[in-house]
């Protein structure tokens, strides 16, 4: 960030504090002391004069807003932090609930993001090396150089290993405004046989939210230029490719022409046809799957802001394309599969290419996060086995294309496939799962510390209890003269099976709120929505997904139910019976209930 803008940032940062006159430092009484005695001036009910009452309510808001924020602990934290843009941004409700540490963290990365952010907005660098090598004298069975120690050998093999090229492309983007960039591109190769450097010029722009070009110059002769236009909208793509030379002219340049539409209202399918018109045509029918997410536990929650879970494999996309290809007599069958993990940020894929010629098969593992991405893939055809290595960190890229053997090896392969997969299995039960496991202990912790020390809450939630036991008390007789439902205990809480011992002071009773919804015998509570809507209700874990768990009679027989937070409550149902019969202290049908009501009444007194 330049100077300018750090000062012009540092300057928005201390805006409101200048609004009350205060230091950063300022304590919370200050800011109170303050913003009373800046309103009792510049209240606009204070003023007669209309220009003066209009500047007085000017100012007024001024105060207003500058005490809204400062007055909040965690939009204090963020507006210190990332200045006016922090506040505009959404930030998860359950982060207001971690500790002063984590949130900090959380904002001291948003930080950097947005510094990024704003350098990406001047200029954008970018380069990737590329060394092409070729290792088949490591593996291969040669009969020269097998005497002596197999240390010599070794070493004589990686010797023999030769780089076969080496490309090194660099390039600087300019955002000139908010639809058009400019780039500039160097491309170097050094080659066995031959050296070339080359200048490229790219200009990029969007004409409307649908409607964006590409358009790439070569400087050097013979100024091969590239067109590229993509039009998309909601259920269809149209994309154009050219490449053409003022120096061939003669002849027409190629085109490609792909189209892609979605096959059906409700399902994200999608159809593609790709048109290649040059000398040797070619045309090819894809059949498309985006990633669709599917868990591991089918209770319908979705990816949120929490705990990690131990395994990381709760949050699972699929994704699989298949296609024909003909670009000769003979057709090519293309299938594709691949699997994403999101809490672990690591992709799997798998392609077949089989024609004539033979078959083409990959299998490849992506991994990344906000800074880094790494990826692997082994490529395998009848003739070779090659793999690709690629490296990036922001947006430096190192890519390692890698011959492996030019004949048929497979025992080359299986141990392709076994070492590497070997190897990351181990770092993931030995280094991912403790420390994913840690991370979760500590965060649940965390939560259940702020949920047990959330005192404001607690004592809303007994006087809600304390309001309701009458009607609870008066629901439960009547239910018990006719045999009805009575509501022996009930618990709103974590759903999760992972938090093991560490959700016991996660759980609320809810017996008594839960009590007061029975009508004739029935219980029904809408779904579509969380319960912590209800009378008595609250959020003892944003983190997770919750659960209402109820134990209730019903003609005398013991029931027990669980249901996922969002979906609707139906009491009574026979599959709800149970064969047990557990009590508390008393003896009875309603004992637990009866014991809820005189402690909170006791407590009263």
């Amino acid at each position: 960030m330049d100077q300018q803008s750090r000062t012009g940032f540092l300057h928005a940062e201390s805006h409101l504090y200048a609004v009350l006159n205060l230091p950063k430092e300022a304590s919370q009484a200050e800011i109170n002391e303050r913003h009373r005695s800046l309103s009792l001036i510049f209240h606009p009910d204070k003023q007669t004069d209309p220009t003066l009452k209009e500047a007085a309510t000017k100012e007024f808001l001024e105060v207003q807003k500058a005490y809204q924020v400062l007055s909040d602990p965690f939009l204090r934290q963020v507006y210190d932090t990332l200045g006016p843009e922090g506040l505009s941004m959404k930030w998860p409700p359950a982060l207001r609930s971690r500790t002063r540490e984590e949130i900090q963290k959380i904002l001291d990365e948003s930080r950097l993001e947005l510094t990024k952010h704003h350098l990406r907005q001047s200029i954008i660098p970018r380069g990737k090396y590329t060394c092409s090598l070729d290792a088949t004298p490591l593996f291969s069975p040669r009969i020269n150089g097998l005497r002596g120690h197999w240390i010599t050998r070794m070493r004589d093999r990686i010797h023999d290993m030769t780089a076969i090229s080496q490309s090194l492309v660099y390039a600087a983007e300019k955002k000139i405004s908010a639809k058009t960039s400019v780039t500039l591109e160097t491309h170097s190769n050094v080659g066995l046989r031959k050296d070339s450097i080359r200048f490229l010029g790219s200009i990029r722009h969007q004409f409307s939210p649908r409607l964006s070009t590409l358009t790439t110059f070569g400087f050097s002769h013979p100024h091969i230029s590239r067109i590229e236009a993509t039009y998309e909208d909601p259920d269809n793509t149209l994309d154009f490719k050219t490449i053409f030379s003022p120096f061939y002219l003669n002849s027409p340049p190629p085109v490609t022409l792909s189209f892609s539409r979605r096959l059906f209202r409700s399902k994200p399918q999608r159809g593609k046809i790709s048109l290649h018109i040059a000398p040797q045509p070619s045309i090819s029918l894809f059949l498309l799957s985006p990633p669709t997410l599917r868990l591991k536990d089918d209770d319908g929650s979705t990816p949120q802001l929490g705990p990690p879970t131990t395994l990381g494999l709760k949050y699972v996309a699929f994704q699989r394309n298949v296609g024909v290809m003909f670009d000769t007599i003979f057709p090519r069958v293309f299938a594709e599969a691949a699997i994403t993990l999101l809490e672990l940020s690591t992709r799997l894929e798998a392609t077949v290419q089989f024609g004539f010629k033979g078959m083409f098969c990959s299998l490849g593992a992506h991994w990344s996060n906000e800074r880094s991405e790494v990826s692997s893939t082994m490529v395998l055809n009848a003739t070779s086995l090659l793999l690709q290595i690629d490296c990036k960190y922001l947006e430096q890229q190192l890519s390692l294309p890698i011959i492996l053997a030019t004949e048929s090896s497979p025992t080359l392969v299986l141990g392709t496939f076994i070492v590497p997969s070997t190897l990351a299995l181990l770092g993931y039960h030995f280094f991912v799962i403790p420390r994913r496991r840690a991370l979760r202990k500590a965060h649940i912790q965390a939560a259940r510390k702020a949920f047990e020390e959330d005192y404001e809450s607690r004592r809303q939630r007994n006087a809600v209890e304390s309001l309701l036991k009458d009607v609870a008390r008066k629901q439960m007789r009547q239910e018990a003269d006719c045999d009805g439902l009575i509501i022996q205990e009930a618990t709103y809480g974590p759903a999760e099976t992972e938090l093991e011992d560490l959700d016991e002071g996660l759980w609320l009773d809810v017996t008594i709120p839960v009590q007061t919804l029975v009508r004739k015998s029935q219980l029904h509570i809408s779904g579509g929505d969380s319960k912590t809507a209800l009378q008595g209700f609250s959020d003892p874990a944003p983190f997770a997904s919750k659960s209402l768990r109820i134990r209730y009679l019903f003609r005398g027989r013991q029931h027990y139910a669980e249901i996922p937070d969002y979906m609707p409550v139906v009491l009574p149902l026979a599959e709800h019976q149970v064969t047990t019969n557990e009590q508390n202290g008393r003896t009875g049908p309603y004992a637990y209930t009866l014991n809820k009501i005189d402690n909170i009444s006791s407590s009263d007194g």
